[in-house]
């Protein structure tokens, strides 16, 4: 009879460190599995936040837009520079800011005066009262008259002050779920006062 002895002993590890290669190639490709997948996960969770900013800065600005068509006349307008926190008025007039005075869009773009923007907007509640759920703060909103167009005399309005087509700048400020996240989003709103 023929023994088999010896053919194997040469191989006895073989098959144990091919197997053990395969092992560590296995668990290579799952831990890549798995860090592009928390990857994936990490991103979906930054977009979502970002998407409720946004949209809760949007409904702010609906909010205003709703209130700004709800008045009869002209609001109550204050300079940016004399505003203070116990003043009732909110509605800047960025006609009449002097040459120190930067239109809110203006103040927004220095990074040292977004806390005092903040402190003189108004939160989106004030306009209407539905808090807007699911964000980290309530969204902050400020009005701003561009311009007054008066109303011409051939056209049949009456003429004068107080009477024309207003533009109003706003500027809404959001965060998301997780606070992480911040929108500010800025539009015209244009309404006839007669």
């Amino acid at each position: 009879m023929i023994s088999l002895r010896g053919v194997y002993k040469g191989q006895r590890g073989a098959a144990l460190v091919v197997a053990l290669i395969l092992l560590l190639m296995m668990t290579l490709i799952a831990s890549t599995a798995i860090q592009s997948n928390l990857l994936q996960s990490r991103m979906t969770a930054n977009l979502q936040d970002q998407a409720v900013a946004f949209e809760a800065s949007e409904t702010a600005l609906l909010y205003a837009e709703e209130w700004l068509a709800s008045l009869k006349a002209e609001p109550e307008l204050t300079d940016y520079d004399g505003w203070s926190s116990g003043d009732t008025e909110f509605v800047f007039d960025s006609r009449s800011s002097s040459s120190s005075s930067a239109t809110l869009k203006d103040q927004l773009e220095k990074l040292s005066t977004v806390d005092d923007w903040v402190a003189r907007a108004k939160p989106a509640s004030d306009f209407n009262s539905n808090k807007i759920a699911r964000v980290y703060e309530q969204p902050k909103v400020s009005l701003e008259l561009v311009q007054l167009t008066p109303d011409d005399k051939t056209l049949g309005y009456v003429y004068g002050e107080g009477s024309g087509v207003a533009t109003f700048r706003q500027l809404s400020r959001s965060t998301g779920v997780t606070g992480n996240s911040e929108v500010v989003l800025v539009s015209e709103y244009r309404k006839r006062f007669r």
